[in-house]
């Protein structure tokens, strides 16, 4: 699941940190000529070869813990729960939204995890206002390739979502949908790219399944505990939708990270403008949640 989606505003799961290839520090020379180059000579010939057999077992690095609109591959570890909040506020036309997705995504194994999203919404719109919960959805999520040598993370997974309350809300009928999510570092940069396609069903006898294919695909440069993101999803419904987001994220502490984007419509039904903010943290259950986690110091088994 991921803290945002395509235009269609679904659920925001949008995304958990790796333990990354152990450094290793060279060694201080001792005294004498000869001792000192033959200890540089064995530091500058091993490292390499260590760090390359290291970084063979280690799992991939997620640049960041959630994506604004698209689906991170990196599932919680196991006994590991991460709660997201991501707040958002959207206008289209005279219609405004105002969200507060709660987000809960618990590891089971290493590699497997299920999630579940409480949507609060309030809807402004010419009839007034309404106000109350949205499509509420439960998923799962299972990693399929989680390679650091590589540098790449696959993953795939399905959702299901509740009728909300009100049309105005979300959908009136069931929803089912299958995701794929990829991730793949590139000299620093990584590319994300998740596609689904939901299954809505019919709320009476007589509708029709409708089916929505959707694709996101986001760019992350991370600079220390700072990510400038740039994420662009679209969608094909009755009408092709397509939305741009821009923002940044930031962990200020271990375990925790921060987010706001501004997306903006580019076509079809999405929003003319909206404000995205996340906010995630992480409990590590097993431990009992009184040692904060370390982003980018977890290691996962093969």
């Amino acid at each position: 699941m991921s803290a945002g989606r395509p235009p269609r505003a679904r659920a925001r799961r949008p995304p958990a940190a790796r333990k990354p290839a152990a450094a290793i520090a060279p060694r201080r020379a001792r005294p004498g000529i000869a001792l000192g180059l033959l200890l540089a000579a064995s530091t500058a010939a091993a490292p390499p070869e260590r760090e390359r057999s290291e970084a063979a077992g280690e799992p991939a690095q997620p640049p960041v813990e959630e994506l604004f609109l698209g689906e991170t591959p990196f599932p919680q570890e196991a006994l590991e729960l991460q709660v997201t909040s991501a707040p958002a506020w959207e206008r289209d036309g005279r219609r405004v939204r105002i969200g507060v997705p709660l987000l809960l995504e618990l590891g089971i194994t290493d590699r497997l995890q299920v999630g579940a999203e409480l949507p609060l919404e309030l809807v402004r719109h010419d009839r007034g206002a309404t106000a109350g919960l949205g499509a509420v959805q439960a998923g799962a999520m299972v990693n399929l390739v989680d390679s650091g040598a590589l540098g790449l993370a696959l993953s795939a997974g399905l959702e299901a979502a509740l009728p909300a309350g009100a049309r105005e809300l979300g959908p009136p009928g069931y929803a089912l949908e299958p995701f794929v999510s990829v991730d793949k570092a590139m000299a620093g940069v990584h590319v994300g790219l998740s596609a689904s396609a939901e299954v809505r069903l019919p709320a009476t006898r007589r509708g029709a399944a409708e089916l929505s294919p959707g694709v996101a695909l986001a760019v992350v440069l991370p600079v220390g505990p700072v990510a400038p993101t740039v994420e662009l999803a679209a969608e094909l419904d009755e009408a092709a939708s397509l939305a741009v987001a821009s923002g940044v994220l930031w962990r200020p502490a271990p375990g925790l990270e921060l987010g706001a984007a501004l997306e903006l419509g580019l076509a079809g039904e999405t929003p003319d403008v909206g404000l995205l903010l996340l906010v995630t943290t992480e409990i590590e259950l097993a431990r009992g949640g009184d040692e904060p986690l370390e982003h980018g110091s977890r290691s996962r088994s093969p």
